[in-house]
């Protein structure tokens, strides 16, 4: 018990934190730029840094509950799945006469939580564990022909993505169509331009 009411401390500071960083930006562009940026999107100023403290606290809580995730990579990704959802959920909650639990509020937020959290979860566990597993040593410290290999597997899967994507996405929502493209075109070319980064950055400190 005493150990889950610590994790929960920590997803709940960590989600406090986030929350107040963001909040401090939007009140910087309130600052700025008026109400007009608000307006646009039918919601106030308060409303938004609401939204944001609802969810770093139910973002917070949740990475808290799944904290021993964080020993394995897939476990910190989902645990970054889990903070980031309810920013979307919350901010896009919002907006006037728009219901928190609609479907296109909730699909909306989990493209963003998936593509964001994902980012933020791998990134968190790579910093925390400088080596391991294999497959990811790999794609950290690259050698010539790992960073051929992925740039080979990136553009057979983007080549994949533009000729049947386009065939078989004509009825889908467009938010499927959005994460179809993401992970069989962004994800794989973003992957391999970081890569030949890495790779380049190794060579340049030898």
């Amino acid at each position: 018990m005493t150990r889950l009411l610590g994790n929960l401390l920590k997803g709940l500071s960590l989600g406090l934190f986030v929350a107040t960083g963001v909040s401090a930006w939007v009140l910087l562009l309130r600052t700025q730029a008026g109400t007009a940026p608000f307006d646009r999107l039918h919601t106030t100023f308060t409303a938004t840094v609401v939204g944001y403290y609802h969810g770093g606290t139910t973002g917070g809580l949740l990475i808290g509950l799944a904290w021993p995730l964080r020993r394995w990579l897939i476990g910190d990704a989902l645990l970054g799945i889990l903070g980031v959802f309810p920013f979307y959920l919350f901010a896009a909650g919002g907006h006037e006469n728009a219901p928190l639990l609609r479907s296109e509020n909730i699909a909306t937020a989990l493209l963003g939580a998936f593509f964001v959290g994902t980012a933020v979860g791998v990134w968190a566990w790579s910093d925390d564990h400088p080596h391991g597993p294999g497959w990811f040593d790999a794609l950290r410290f690259p050698t010539f022909k790992t960073t051929g290999a992925v740039w080979c597997g990136a553009l057979f899967i983007a080549m994949l993505a533009v000729v049947l994507v386009p065939k078989w996405s004509f009825y889908w929502p467009f938010r499927l169509i959005v994460l179809a493209a993401g992970v069989l075109f962004i994800i794989p070319l973003a992957t391999a331009v970081l890569v030949t980064l890495r790779f380049y950055r190794s060579q340049q400190d030898q």
